[in-house]
């Protein structure tokens, strides 16, 4: 199994958590990051999507030669 994904996900996941805390640790309110917070797991999700299926259609075209 290839560890990049995963790297890519730690970092991703450590990122939005610094940035949470740095906003909190600043004054944001908290509910103000709500809507930050889901838009950025929606950007999350479909670049997820976005991989797997670049994946999906990788090994469908390795299979085919």
């Amino acid at each position: 199994m290839n560890s990049a994904p995963r790297r890519i996900d730690l970092a991703a996941f450590l990122a939005v958590l610094a940035t949470g805390i740095v906003l909190i640790s600043a004054g944001v309110q908290p509910a103000a990051l709500s809507p930050v917070a889901l838009g950025l797991s929606a950007l999350y999700a479909a670049w997820q999507h976005t991989a797997s299926t670049a994946r999906a259609r990788g090994r469908v075209r390795a299979v085919d030669r």
